[in-house]
Protein backbone atom coordinates (compact mmCIF):
# COMPACT_ATOMS: atom_id res chain seq x y z
CA UNK A 1 0.00 0.00 0.00
CA UNK A 2 1.44 3.45 -0.99
CA UNK A 3 1.08 6.96 0.46
CA UNK A 4 1.64 10.38 -1.11
CA UNK A 5 2.44 13.37 1.17
CA UNK A 6 1.69 16.80 -0.34
CA UNK A 7 2.63 20.11 1.35
CA UNK A 8 4.20 23.29 0.03
CA UNK A 9 6.43 23.50 3.16
CA UNK A 10 9.35 21.14 2.66
CA UNK A 11 10.07 20.93 6.39
CA UNK A 12 6.54 19.67 7.01
CA UNK A 13 6.97 17.02 4.29
CA UNK A 14 10.36 16.01 5.72
CA UNK A 15 8.94 15.82 9.24
CA UNK A 16 6.14 13.48 8.14
CA UNK A 17 8.46 11.30 6.05
CA UNK A 18 10.92 10.87 8.92
CA UNK A 19 8.57 11.11 11.92
CA UNK A 20 5.92 8.48 11.08
CA UNK A 21 6.52 4.75 11.55
CA UNK A 22 5.73 3.69 8.01
CA UNK A 23 6.92 0.08 8.34
CA UNK A 24 4.79 -0.50 11.42
CA UNK A 25 1.85 0.97 9.49
CA UNK A 26 2.60 -1.62 6.74
CA UNK A 27 3.07 1.07 4.10
CA UNK A 28 5.23 -0.12 1.20
CA UNK A 29 6.26 3.18 -0.42
CA UNK A 30 5.92 6.84 0.57
CA UNK A 31 6.08 9.57 -2.12
CA UNK A 32 6.17 13.33 -1.67
CA UNK A 33 5.21 16.46 -3.61
CA UNK A 34 5.37 20.20 -2.86
CA UNK A 35 2.52 21.35 -5.12
CA UNK A 36 -0.58 20.04 -6.85
CA UNK A 37 1.07 19.81 -10.26
CA UNK A 38 3.89 17.66 -8.87
CA UNK A 39 1.32 15.49 -7.05
CA UNK A 40 -0.54 14.87 -10.33
CA UNK A 41 2.64 13.57 -11.93
CA UNK A 42 3.10 11.10 -9.08
CA UNK A 43 -0.50 9.89 -9.41
CA UNK A 44 -0.05 9.33 -13.13
CA UNK A 45 3.09 7.24 -12.65
CA UNK A 46 2.48 5.40 -9.36
CA UNK A 47 -0.43 3.70 -7.59
CA UNK A 48 -1.41 5.87 -4.63
CA UNK A 49 -3.75 4.42 -2.00
CA UNK A 50 -3.69 7.20 0.62
CA UNK A 51 -3.23 10.93 0.00
CA UNK A 52 -1.92 12.96 2.98
CA UNK A 53 -2.48 16.55 1.84
CA UNK A 54 -2.32 20.16 3.01
CA UNK A 55 -5.20 22.44 2.01
CA UNK A 56 -3.62 25.90 1.85
CA UNK A 57 -0.96 25.87 -0.88
CA UNK A 58 0.17 28.54 -3.38
CA UNK A 59 -1.54 28.22 -6.74
CA UNK A 60 -3.87 25.24 -6.62
CA UNK A 61 -5.00 24.20 -3.14
CA UNK A 62 -5.46 20.71 -1.72
CA UNK A 63 -9.24 20.69 -2.14
CA UNK A 64 -8.90 21.31 -5.88
CA UNK A 65 -6.26 18.58 -6.14
CA UNK A 66 -8.53 16.09 -4.33
CA UNK A 67 -11.44 16.99 -6.63
CA UNK A 68 -9.23 15.86 -9.55
CA UNK A 69 -8.18 12.69 -7.65
CA UNK A 70 -11.84 11.78 -7.01
CA UNK A 71 -12.53 11.91 -10.75
CA UNK A 72 -9.40 10.06 -11.90
CA UNK A 73 -8.58 7.73 -8.97
CA UNK A 74 -11.76 7.28 -6.91
CA UNK A 75 -10.29 4.36 -4.92
CA UNK A 76 -7.77 6.71 -3.19
CA UNK A 77 -8.53 7.77 0.42
CA UNK A 78 -7.58 11.34 1.42
CA UNK A 79 -6.54 12.68 4.85
CA UNK A 80 -6.38 16.47 4.97
CA UNK A 81 -3.82 18.19 7.23
CA UNK A 82 -4.37 21.92 7.73
CA UNK A 83 -3.52 24.65 10.23
CA UNK A 84 -6.62 26.66 9.21
CA UNK A 85 -9.70 25.70 11.23
CA UNK A 86 -12.18 27.09 8.73
CA UNK A 87 -15.64 25.55 8.58
CA UNK A 88 -15.91 26.04 4.79
CA UNK A 89 -12.77 23.92 4.27
CA UNK A 90 -14.08 21.12 6.47
CA UNK A 91 -17.48 21.22 4.79
CA UNK A 92 -16.02 20.92 1.28
CA UNK A 93 -13.59 18.19 2.36
CA UNK A 94 -16.49 16.14 3.73
CA UNK A 95 -18.61 16.74 0.62
CA UNK A 96 -15.74 15.48 -1.56
CA UNK A 97 -15.59 12.30 0.51
CA UNK A 98 -12.29 12.77 2.35
CA UNK A 99 -11.49 10.10 4.92
CA UNK A 100 -10.27 12.43 7.71
CA UNK A 101 -9.63 16.09 8.48
CA UNK A 102 -6.80 16.82 10.99
CA UNK A 103 -5.91 20.24 12.37
CA UNK A 104 -2.19 21.08 12.67
CA UNK A 105 -0.20 20.98 14.80
CA UNK A 106 -1.14 17.37 15.44
CA UNK A 107 0.77 14.59 17.15
CA UNK A 108 2.30 11.94 14.90
CA UNK A 109 0.37 9.28 16.81
CA UNK A 110 -2.92 10.93 15.76
CA UNK A 111 -1.85 10.99 12.10
CA UNK A 112 -0.66 7.36 12.28
CA UNK A 113 -3.97 6.30 13.80
CA UNK A 114 -5.84 7.98 10.92
CA UNK A 115 -3.59 6.29 8.32
CA UNK A 116 -4.17 2.93 10.03
CA UNK A 117 -7.96 3.37 9.88
CA UNK A 118 -7.77 4.42 6.22
CA UNK A 119 -5.65 1.36 5.45
CA UNK A 120 -8.16 -0.98 7.13
CA UNK A 121 -11.03 0.60 5.16
CA UNK A 122 -9.17 0.17 1.87
CA UNK A 123 -8.44 -3.49 2.61
CA UNK A 124 -12.05 -4.09 3.59
CA UNK A 125 -13.30 -2.33 0.42
CA UNK A 126 -10.91 -4.34 -1.78
CA UNK A 127 -12.02 -7.56 -0.13
CA UNK A 128 -15.70 -6.69 -0.69
CA UNK A 129 -15.03 -5.80 -4.33
CA UNK A 130 -13.25 -9.11 -4.89
CA UNK A 131 -16.12 -11.03 -3.34
CA UNK A 132 -18.63 -9.06 -5.42
CA UNK A 133 -16.64 -9.81 -8.58
CA UNK A 134 -16.45 -13.51 -7.73
CA UNK A 135 -20.20 -13.57 -7.10
CA UNK A 136 -20.89 -11.65 -10.31
CA UNK A 137 -18.62 -13.92 -12.35
CA UNK A 138 -20.30 -16.96 -10.83
CA UNK A 139 -23.75 -15.57 -11.61
CA UNK A 140 -22.80 -14.73 -15.21
CA UNK A 141 -21.32 -18.20 -15.64
CA UNK A 142 -24.51 -19.78 -14.31
CA UNK A 143 -26.61 -17.59 -16.65
CA UNK A 144 -24.50 -18.56 -19.64
CA UNK A 145 -24.61 -22.29 -18.86
CA UNK A 146 -28.36 -22.23 -18.20
CA UNK A 147 -28.99 -20.45 -21.52
CA UNK A 148 -26.80 -23.04 -23.30
CA UNK A 149 -28.82 -25.90 -21.81
CA UNK A 150 -32.02 -24.13 -22.91
CA UNK A 151 -30.79 -23.70 -26.50
CA UNK A 152 -29.67 -27.35 -26.58
CA UNK A 153 -33.12 -28.41 -25.39
CA UNK A 154 -35.10 -26.21 -27.79
CA UNK A 155 -33.09 -26.72 -30.95
CA UNK A 156 -32.25 -30.40 -30.63
CA UNK A 157 -35.30 -31.64 -28.63
CA UNK A 158 -33.16 -34.12 -26.76
CA UNK A 159 -32.57 -34.76 -23.07
CA UNK A 160 -35.39 -32.39 -22.10
CA UNK A 161 -35.67 -33.48 -18.49
CA UNK A 162 -31.89 -33.72 -18.05
CA UNK A 163 -31.32 -30.17 -19.40
CA UNK A 164 -34.15 -28.74 -17.30
CA UNK A 165 -32.68 -30.36 -14.18
CA UNK A 166 -29.33 -28.73 -14.96
CA UNK A 167 -31.02 -25.34 -15.46
CA UNK A 168 -32.91 -25.62 -12.17
CA UNK A 169 -29.79 -26.72 -10.26
CA UNK A 170 -27.94 -23.65 -11.57
CA UNK A 171 -30.71 -21.07 -11.17
CA UNK A 172 -33.10 -22.11 -8.39
CA UNK A 173 -32.28 -20.77 -4.93
CA UNK A 174 -34.50 -23.35 -3.19
CA UNK A 175 -34.50 -27.12 -3.45
CA UNK A 176 -38.19 -27.84 -3.93
CA UNK A 177 -39.49 -31.16 -2.70
CA UNK A 178 -41.88 -31.65 -5.60
CA UNK A 179 -41.69 -28.82 -8.08
CA UNK A 180 -44.27 -27.71 -10.60
CA UNK A 181 -43.80 -24.76 -12.93
CA UNK A 182 -45.42 -22.57 -15.56
CA UNK A 183 -43.58 -21.49 -18.68
CA UNK A 184 -43.83 -17.98 -20.12
CA UNK A 185 -42.18 -16.27 -23.06
CA UNK A 186 -41.28 -12.57 -22.91
CA UNK A 187 -40.86 -10.62 -26.15
CA UNK A 188 -39.50 -7.06 -26.24
CA UNK A 189 -41.86 -5.43 -28.76
CA UNK A 190 -40.77 -1.75 -28.55
CA UNK A 191 -37.94 0.36 -27.21
CA UNK A 192 -39.35 3.65 -25.99
CA UNK A 193 -38.47 6.91 -27.84
CA UNK A 194 -35.05 8.37 -26.98
CA UNK A 195 -34.02 5.17 -25.15
CA UNK A 196 -31.02 3.04 -26.05
CA UNK A 197 -31.28 -0.72 -26.40
CA UNK A 198 -29.67 -2.37 -23.38
CA UNK A 199 -26.86 -4.90 -23.57
CA UNK A 200 -28.26 -8.43 -23.34
CA UNK A 201 -26.90 -9.61 -19.96
CA UNK A 202 -27.76 -6.28 -18.29
CA UNK A 203 -31.31 -6.47 -19.65
CA UNK A 204 -31.76 -10.06 -18.46
CA UNK A 205 -30.35 -9.32 -14.97
CA UNK A 206 -32.53 -6.22 -14.53
CA UNK A 207 -35.73 -8.04 -15.53
CA UNK A 208 -34.78 -11.00 -13.32
CA UNK A 209 -34.31 -8.77 -10.26
CA UNK A 210 -37.72 -7.14 -10.75
CA UNK A 211 -39.44 -10.50 -11.26
CA UNK A 212 -37.89 -11.84 -8.05
CA UNK A 213 -39.27 -8.91 -6.04
CA UNK A 214 -42.71 -9.40 -7.59
CA UNK A 215 -43.02 -13.18 -7.28
CA UNK A 216 -41.35 -13.89 -3.91
CA UNK A 217 -44.43 -12.74 -1.91
CA UNK A 218 -46.47 -15.20 -4.01
CA UNK A 219 -44.12 -18.10 -3.03
CA UNK A 220 -43.09 -18.41 -6.68
CA UNK A 221 -39.44 -18.42 -7.76
CA UNK A 222 -38.84 -17.00 -11.26
CA UNK A 223 -36.03 -18.30 -13.47
CA UNK A 224 -35.31 -16.02 -16.43
CA UNK A 225 -33.21 -17.32 -19.34
CA UNK A 226 -31.92 -15.54 -22.42
CA UNK A 227 -33.33 -17.20 -25.51
CA UNK A 228 -32.45 -14.75 -28.29
CA UNK A 229 -31.95 -11.03 -28.75
CA UNK A 230 -35.44 -9.78 -27.87
CA UNK A 231 -36.83 -12.90 -26.18
CA UNK A 232 -36.57 -14.44 -22.71
CA UNK A 233 -37.92 -17.72 -21.41
CA UNK A 234 -39.45 -17.49 -17.93
CA UNK A 235 -39.93 -20.51 -15.69
CA UNK A 236 -42.21 -19.76 -12.72
CA UNK A 237 -41.51 -22.46 -10.14
CA UNK A 238 -43.39 -23.57 -7.03
CA UNK A 239 -43.22 -26.40 -4.52
CA UNK A 240 -46.00 -28.76 -5.53
CA UNK A 241 -46.59 -29.87 -1.93
CA UNK A 242 -47.74 -26.45 -0.76
CA UNK A 243 -48.97 -25.18 -4.13
CA UNK A 244 -52.51 -23.98 -4.56
CA UNK A 245 -54.54 -25.32 -7.46
CA UNK A 246 -54.52 -21.93 -9.12
CA UNK A 247 -50.86 -21.52 -10.11
CA UNK A 248 -51.68 -19.96 -13.49
CA UNK A 249 -53.84 -17.28 -11.84
CA UNK A 250 -51.05 -16.49 -9.36
CA UNK A 251 -48.53 -16.24 -12.22
CA UNK A 252 -50.87 -13.98 -14.15
CA UNK A 253 -51.25 -11.73 -11.11
CA UNK A 254 -47.48 -11.45 -10.69
CA UNK A 255 -46.94 -10.73 -14.39
CA UNK A 256 -49.52 -7.94 -14.25
CA UNK A 257 -47.58 -6.32 -11.37
CA UNK A 258 -44.34 -6.68 -13.37
CA UNK A 259 -46.00 -5.17 -16.44
CA UNK A 260 -47.16 -2.13 -14.49
CA UNK A 261 -43.61 -1.57 -13.23
CA UNK A 262 -42.21 -2.01 -16.75
CA UNK A 263 -44.60 0.54 -18.29
CA UNK A 264 -43.71 3.11 -15.64
CA UNK A 265 -39.96 2.68 -15.21
CA UNK A 266 -38.36 0.62 -17.98
CA UNK A 267 -37.07 1.78 -21.37
CA UNK A 268 -39.02 -0.86 -23.29
CA UNK A 269 -42.44 -2.47 -23.71
CA UNK A 270 -42.85 -6.22 -23.78
CA UNK A 271 -45.46 -8.85 -24.49
CA UNK A 272 -45.61 -11.88 -22.18
CA UNK A 273 -47.17 -15.18 -23.28
CA UNK A 274 -48.14 -17.41 -20.32
CA UNK A 275 -48.77 -21.14 -20.59
CA UNK A 276 -50.18 -23.80 -18.25
CA UNK A 277 -48.37 -25.50 -15.41
CA UNK A 278 -46.61 -28.49 -16.96
CA UNK A 279 -44.35 -31.47 -16.43
CA UNK A 280 -40.74 -31.37 -17.59
CA UNK A 281 -41.32 -33.78 -20.47
CA UNK A 282 -43.94 -31.46 -22.05
CA UNK A 283 -41.76 -28.33 -21.88
CA UNK A 284 -40.72 -28.33 -25.58
CA UNK A 285 -44.32 -28.67 -26.75
CA UNK A 286 -45.45 -25.86 -24.43
CA UNK A 287 -42.65 -23.62 -25.64
CA UNK A 288 -43.74 -24.15 -29.26
CA UNK A 289 -47.27 -23.10 -28.29
CA UNK A 290 -45.99 -19.88 -26.71
CA UNK A 291 -43.73 -19.16 -29.69
CA UNK A 292 -46.73 -19.47 -31.99
CA UNK A 293 -48.66 -17.02 -29.78
CA UNK A 294 -45.75 -14.56 -30.11
CA UNK A 295 -45.77 -15.01 -33.89
CA UNK A 296 -49.50 -14.28 -33.97
CA UNK A 297 -48.97 -10.94 -32.17
CA UNK A 298 -48.53 -9.10 -35.45
CA UNK A 299 -49.66 -5.80 -33.91
CA UNK A 300 -46.75 -6.02 -31.43
CA UNK A 301 -49.06 -5.29 -28.50
CA UNK A 302 -47.39 -4.94 -25.10
CA UNK A 303 -49.78 -7.07 -23.09
CA UNK A 304 -50.08 -10.35 -21.18
CA UNK A 305 -51.51 -13.18 -23.29
CA UNK A 306 -52.65 -16.32 -21.47
CA UNK A 307 -52.89 -19.57 -23.41
CA UNK A 308 -56.48 -20.64 -23.96
CA UNK A 309 -57.92 -17.18 -23.33
CA UNK A 310 -57.87 -15.88 -26.92
CA UNK A 311 -61.36 -14.97 -27.99
CA UNK A 312 -62.93 -16.45 -31.11
CA UNK A 313 -64.43 -14.33 -33.88
CA UNK A 314 -66.00 -15.38 -37.18
CA UNK A 315 -63.72 -16.26 -40.07
CA UNK A 316 -62.61 -13.32 -42.21
CA UNK A 317 -65.02 -12.62 -45.02
CA UNK A 318 -62.87 -11.44 -47.90
CA UNK A 319 -65.82 -10.78 -50.17
CA UNK A 320 -67.37 -8.49 -47.59
CA UNK A 321 -64.26 -6.39 -47.05
CA UNK A 322 -62.63 -6.11 -50.44
CA UNK A 323 -61.91 -7.62 -53.83
CA UNK A 324 -58.43 -7.63 -55.33
CA UNK A 325 -59.76 -6.23 -58.59
CA UNK A 326 -61.06 -3.20 -56.75
CA UNK A 327 -57.70 -2.77 -55.00
CA UNK A 328 -55.92 -2.83 -58.38
CA UNK A 329 -58.29 -0.15 -59.71
CA UNK A 330 -57.72 1.98 -56.61
CA UNK A 331 -53.95 1.70 -57.01
CA UNK A 332 -54.19 2.60 -60.70
CA UNK A 333 -56.42 5.62 -59.98
CA UNK A 334 -54.25 6.96 -57.15
CA UNK A 335 -56.72 6.06 -54.37
CA UNK A 336 -54.37 3.94 -52.30
CA UNK A 337 -55.46 5.77 -49.14
CA UNK A 338 -58.77 3.89 -49.38
CA UNK A 339 -56.93 0.56 -49.23
CA UNK A 340 -55.00 1.69 -46.14
CA UNK A 341 -58.25 2.79 -44.52
CA UNK A 342 -59.91 -0.59 -45.17
CA UNK A 343 -57.02 -2.53 -43.61
CA UNK A 344 -56.83 -0.27 -40.57
CA UNK A 345 -60.57 -0.42 -40.00
CA UNK A 346 -60.37 -4.19 -39.81
CA UNK A 347 -57.43 -4.31 -37.39
CA UNK A 348 -58.91 -1.59 -35.20
CA UNK A 349 -61.98 -3.74 -34.54
CA UNK A 350 -62.32 -4.92 -30.92
CA UNK A 351 -62.50 -8.56 -29.82
CA UNK A 352 -60.21 -9.90 -32.55
CA UNK A 353 -58.45 -13.24 -32.09
CA UNK A 354 -54.69 -13.65 -32.17
CA UNK A 355 -55.30 -16.97 -33.89
CA UNK A 356 -56.86 -15.31 -36.97
CA UNK A 357 -54.73 -12.18 -37.31
CA UNK A 358 -51.65 -13.79 -38.85
CA UNK A 359 -53.64 -15.90 -41.33
CA UNK A 360 -55.56 -12.85 -42.51
CA UNK A 361 -52.41 -10.74 -42.71
CA UNK A 362 -50.83 -13.28 -45.07
CA UNK A 363 -54.00 -13.28 -47.21
CA UNK A 364 -53.93 -9.48 -47.35
CA UNK A 365 -50.26 -9.48 -48.36
CA UNK A 366 -50.96 -12.00 -51.12
CA UNK A 367 -53.98 -10.01 -52.33
CA UNK A 368 -52.15 -6.68 -52.31
CA UNK A 369 -49.27 -8.25 -54.24
CA UNK A 370 -51.76 -9.52 -56.87
CA UNK A 371 -53.18 -6.01 -57.20
CA UNK A 372 -49.66 -4.58 -57.53
CA UNK A 373 -48.72 -7.08 -60.27
CA UNK A 374 -51.87 -6.12 -62.18
CA UNK A 375 -50.92 -2.42 -62.06
CA UNK A 376 -47.32 -3.20 -63.08
CA UNK A 377 -48.58 -5.03 -66.18
CA UNK A 378 -50.84 -2.11 -67.10
CA UNK A 379 -48.02 0.42 -66.71
CA UNK A 380 -45.20 -1.80 -68.05
CA UNK A 381 -43.31 -1.54 -64.77
CA UNK A 382 -40.55 -3.88 -63.63
CA UNK A 383 -39.92 -4.78 -59.97
CA UNK A 384 -36.54 -3.06 -60.13
CA UNK A 385 -38.26 0.27 -60.86
CA UNK A 386 -40.28 0.11 -57.64
CA UNK A 387 -37.96 -1.64 -55.19
CA UNK A 388 -34.42 -0.45 -54.58
CA UNK A 389 -31.70 -0.43 -51.90
CA UNK A 390 -33.84 1.85 -49.70
CA UNK A 391 -36.77 -0.58 -49.81
CA UNK A 392 -35.61 -3.86 -51.41
CA UNK A 393 -37.89 -6.47 -52.93
CA UNK A 394 -37.01 -9.17 -50.37
CA UNK A 395 -38.15 -6.83 -47.58
CA UNK A 396 -41.52 -6.44 -49.29
CA UNK A 397 -41.90 -10.18 -49.83
CA UNK A 398 -41.27 -10.85 -46.11
CA UNK A 399 -43.64 -8.10 -44.89
CA UNK A 400 -46.40 -10.46 -43.83
CA UNK A 401 -44.89 -11.26 -40.41
CA UNK A 402 -46.24 -8.22 -38.51
CA UNK A 403 -48.93 -5.61 -39.06
CA UNK A 404 -46.35 -2.82 -38.81
CA UNK A 405 -44.13 -4.30 -41.54
CA UNK A 406 -47.10 -4.95 -43.81
CA UNK A 407 -48.41 -1.39 -43.49
CA UNK A 408 -44.92 -0.01 -44.19
CA UNK A 409 -44.84 -2.09 -47.39
CA UNK A 410 -48.33 -0.99 -48.47
CA UNK A 411 -47.61 2.68 -47.78
CA UNK A 412 -44.29 2.51 -49.66
CA UNK A 413 -45.90 1.01 -52.78
CA UNK A 414 -48.84 3.42 -52.70
CA UNK A 415 -46.53 6.43 -52.32
CA UNK A 416 -44.36 5.25 -55.23
CA UNK A 417 -47.32 4.69 -57.56
CA UNK A 418 -48.97 7.99 -56.68
CA UNK A 419 -45.74 9.81 -57.57
CA UNK A 420 -45.62 8.20 -61.03
CA UNK A 421 -47.68 9.94 -63.70
CA UNK A 422 -47.85 7.30 -66.49
CA UNK A 423 -47.24 9.73 -69.39
CA UNK A 424 -44.39 11.53 -67.65
CA UNK A 425 -42.83 8.21 -66.68
CA UNK A 426 -42.86 6.93 -70.27
CA UNK A 427 -41.31 10.13 -71.59
CA UNK A 428 -38.58 9.98 -68.96
CA UNK A 429 -37.74 6.39 -69.94
CA UNK A 430 -37.37 7.27 -73.64
CA UNK A 431 -35.12 10.24 -72.80
CA UNK A 432 -33.05 7.87 -70.70
CA UNK A 433 -32.78 5.44 -73.61
CA UNK A 434 -31.67 8.21 -75.99
CA UNK A 435 -28.99 9.34 -73.56
CA UNK A 436 -27.83 5.75 -73.09
CA UNK A 437 -27.41 5.29 -76.87
CA UNK A 438 -25.58 8.61 -77.26
CA UNK A 439 -23.19 7.85 -74.39
CA UNK A 440 -22.29 4.36 -75.59
CA UNK A 441 -21.56 4.55 -79.33
CA UNK A 442 -18.71 2.02 -79.04
CA UNK A 443 -21.11 -0.73 -77.88
CA UNK A 444 -22.92 -3.11 -80.20
CA UNK A 445 -26.31 -2.10 -78.79
CA UNK A 446 -29.55 -3.91 -79.64
CA UNK A 447 -33.18 -2.95 -79.21
CA UNK A 448 -33.60 -5.65 -76.56
CA UNK A 449 -30.62 -4.39 -74.55
CA UNK A 450 -31.81 -0.75 -74.52
CA UNK A 451 -35.39 -1.75 -73.58
CA UNK A 452 -34.05 -3.83 -70.72
CA UNK A 453 -31.88 -0.91 -69.57
CA UNK A 454 -34.96 1.34 -69.17
CA UNK A 455 -37.13 -1.49 -67.75
CA UNK A 456 -39.79 -1.49 -70.48
CA UNK A 457 -41.38 -4.23 -72.54
CA UNK A 458 -39.42 -4.49 -75.83
CA UNK A 459 -42.34 -4.00 -78.23
CA UNK A 460 -43.92 -1.31 -76.07
CA UNK A 461 -40.54 0.48 -75.88
CA UNK A 462 -40.06 0.34 -79.66
CA UNK A 463 -43.46 1.92 -80.25
CA UNK A 464 -42.85 4.74 -77.76
CA UNK A 465 -39.33 5.34 -79.15
CA UNK A 466 -40.56 5.65 -82.74
CA UNK A 467 -43.35 8.02 -81.64
CA UNK A 468 -40.88 10.34 -79.91
CA UNK A 469 -37.84 10.26 -82.27
CA UNK A 470 -39.27 9.31 -85.68
CA UNK A 471 -36.65 6.53 -85.88
CA UNK A 472 -36.67 2.86 -85.10
CA UNK A 473 -34.30 1.95 -82.29
CA UNK A 474 -31.90 0.25 -84.71
CA UNK A 475 -31.84 3.22 -87.11
CA UNK A 476 -31.29 5.68 -84.25
CA UNK A 477 -28.35 3.65 -82.95
CA UNK A 478 -26.76 3.65 -86.44
CA UNK A 479 -27.45 7.38 -86.81
CA UNK A 480 -25.58 8.17 -83.58
CA UNK A 481 -22.65 5.94 -84.56
CA UNK A 482 -22.29 7.61 -87.99
CA UNK A 483 -22.56 11.03 -86.33
CA UNK A 484 -19.58 10.24 -84.13
CA UNK A 485 -17.66 8.70 -87.03
CA UNK A 486 -18.07 11.87 -89.11
CA UNK A 487 -16.75 13.97 -86.21
CA UNK A 488 -13.68 11.76 -85.80
CA UNK A 489 -13.00 11.67 -89.54
CA UNK A 490 -13.15 15.46 -89.79
CA UNK A 491 -11.21 16.42 -86.63
CA UNK A 492 -8.61 13.65 -86.04
CA UNK A 493 -5.93 11.69 -87.88
CA UNK A 494 -7.19 8.33 -86.55
CA UNK A 495 -7.11 5.50 -89.04
CA UNK A 496 -10.47 4.47 -90.41
CA UNK A 497 -10.01 1.01 -88.87
CA UNK A 498 -9.66 2.55 -85.39
CA UNK A 499 -12.70 4.77 -85.99
CA UNK A 500 -14.75 1.71 -86.98
CA UNK A 501 -13.84 0.11 -83.64
CA UNK A 502 -14.63 3.28 -81.65
CA UNK A 503 -18.08 3.43 -83.20
CA UNK A 504 -18.84 -0.21 -82.44
CA UNK A 505 -18.88 -1.64 -85.99
CA UNK A 506 -16.18 -4.19 -85.29
CA UNK A 507 -14.57 -4.36 -88.75
CA UNK A 508 -13.64 -1.93 -91.52
CA UNK A 509 -15.78 -3.37 -94.30
CA UNK A 510 -19.04 -3.33 -92.26
CA UNK A 511 -18.30 0.24 -91.17
CA UNK A 512 -17.51 1.36 -94.71
CA UNK A 513 -20.67 -0.18 -96.20
CA UNK A 514 -22.93 1.32 -93.53
CA UNK A 515 -21.28 4.74 -93.78
CA UNK A 516 -21.72 4.85 -97.58
CA UNK A 517 -25.33 3.73 -97.25
CA UNK A 518 -26.07 6.62 -94.88
CA UNK A 519 -23.91 9.39 -96.37
CA UNK A 520 -23.62 8.39 -100.06
CA UNK A 521 -19.79 8.39 -99.96
CA UNK A 522 -17.08 6.26 -98.35
CA UNK A 523 -15.40 7.26 -95.05
CA UNK A 524 -12.17 8.07 -96.89
CA UNK A 525 -13.99 10.30 -99.40
CA UNK A 526 -15.77 12.08 -96.49
CA UNK A 527 -12.42 12.79 -94.77
CA UNK A 528 -10.87 14.19 -97.95
CA UNK A 529 -13.96 16.34 -98.55
CA UNK A 530 -13.88 17.78 -95.02
CA UNK A 531 -10.13 18.44 -95.10
CA UNK A 532 -10.50 20.24 -98.46
CA UNK A 533 -13.16 22.50 -96.96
Amino acid sequence: MNVLVVDDQREVVSGLLNGLHWKELEIDDVYSACCAEEARRVFLSEQIDILLCDIEMPGENGLSLFRWVVQKFPQTECIFLTSHAEFSYAKEAISLGSFDYILQPARYEEIEASIQRARRQILQKNSSQKLEKIAKDKEELADGLASSYLIDLLYYHNKTEENLNKIFSLKLKKQYHKMIFCTALQQIVHWKPESTEWEGSLLCRSISNILTEVFEPLCIEPVLLRYKRQHHVLLLCMDGVQCSDNLVALCQMGLQQYHQFEEQYMDFDSAVYLGDFIQKETFSEEFQNLSEMARQNIMAKNDIFVKGQQRHIPVWDKQQLFTMERWADQLEQGHGDRIIREIRNYYDRPNRSLGKDLVILKELHCGFTSALVSVMQRRNFQYSQIFNHQYPLHRYMEAHDTYEHFMQAVEYVITFLSDQNPLTFQEDQIDLAIRYIQENPEKKLTREEVAEYVHLNEDYFSRLFKEKTGYTVKDYIIKEKIKLAKELLATTNMSISIISLKTGFGNFSHFSRTFKKCEGITPNEYREQEQYL
